[in-house]
């Protein structure tokens, strides 16, 4: 019984030791994620390769917001989806475990559903139609739509529009679109879409397309110019139809309990930075997108330019079908294509 009462004394008197030591060590008024020098440490994931427009944007936004603040925060950015992939970084920003993330629209809109009216077909009609609708009122819509699930929206960043490849022949007219297997992404819209347009579309992840593709169980797939680059595409389908059937976005976004802690000053600077990026983004995207082209005609792919015609007449019903909700929305992104061209 001695013995038993005096490991208890012990034990209790470690525990109160550790806990002292503890306490000493560290400064009280230091908040979460601070290092002792009043440096407040922040992470930003993204799932796309560092060198990807989306990865380079984010180092130069960590950089801005160290620079503007006088190193007060520190951001390190995690890419190809170290933390995890889109979904878990919505829902990790949701609960303020990430501080940063930036996400496909198409997998935001699983949160946000209005946000499924940007994946209609032919929506968008060239880039500066992109810009005058995401850099203006539409672009502050979305950010208010995804304020409602409890994150902060940063803007919109361009990844490109999306084009088709086929390793069986080139595409120059809807004609040529007619039986051919098509990976797509695991989105109703996308699977509709090139079922209307006359393929059998195959939804499949990214990683089993690809084996798919060099044994011949897929004719083809579809995805913005540096994608198609950066996982040699060009490797296993030889054709490239520039079809640009849709916008493809991602939208960098915050953690709404990291932006409630900031101060007035602080806020007006993060909100500053990111506004530049929404630039900044945009010009290396468009960069790397020329430059992946090119990449891509030097590497032997037969490039097309097929009248699109065909193909925004045969998708005409699904924008009318899933778009009948957003009618208001729909009728803005027309208004600013006349005043676009």
């Amino acid at each position: 019984m001695k013995k038993n009462w005096m490991k208890r004394l012990f034990g209790a008197a470690l525990t109160l030791a550790l806990l002292t030591s503890a306490l000493t060590g560290c400064n009280s008024s230091q908040p979460a994620g601070s290092s002792e020098a009043g440096t407040k440490q922040l992470r930003m994931t993204q799932t796309n390769p560092a060198a990807s427009s989306f990865g380079i944007a984010c180092e130069e936004f960590a950089d801005l917001i160290s620079e503007r603040t006088d190193g007060r925060y520190q951001v390190t950015v995690y890419h190809d989806g170290q933390l995890g992939d889109e979904r878990d970084s919505i829902e990790a920003i949701q609960l303020g475990n990430i501080d940063f993330a930036v996400v496909n629209v198409s997998v935001l809109a699983n949160f946000v559903p209005e946000l499924s009216v940007f994946d209609l077909p032919y929506m968008i009609q060239g880039t500066e139609h992109a810009d005058a609708v995401f850099l203006g009122e539409i672009g502050d819509q979305m950010m208010e739509w995804i304020d409602g699930i409890g994150i902060k929206g940063l803007g919109v960043w361009e990844s490109g529009f999306r084009n088709l490849t086929n390793n069986t022949r080139e595409v120059h007219s809807i004609d040529d679109v007619a039986g051919l297997r098509i990976r797509v992404m695991e989105n109703e819209i996308h699977q509709k879409l090139w079922i209307a347009l006359g393929a059998d579309a195959v939804p499949m992840a990214w990683g089993e397309a690809y084996t798919a593709l060099q044994q011949g169980a897929l004719d083809g797939q579809e995805n913005p110019l540096t994608v198609i680059l950066s996982n040699n595409v060009q490797e296993v389908n030889k054709n490239l139809a520039m079809t640009e059937h849709i916008y493809s976005m991602v939208v960098p976004i915050m953690s709404q309990s990291l932006w409630d802690s900031l101060s007035g000053e602080d806020r007006a600077i993060f909100k500053k930075v990111a506004d530049d990026m929404l630039v900044r983004e945009r010009e290396i995207s468009r960069e790397q997108n020329t430059q992946a082209l090119k990449t891509l005609e030097d590497s032997g792919m037969a490039v097309t330019y097929p009248d699109k015609t065909g193909f925004i007449e045969a998708t005409r019903e699904i924008r009318e079908s899933y778009g009948e909700k957003y009618l208001d929305i729909i009728q803005q992104i027309e208004t600013l294509a006349k005043g676009s061209r």
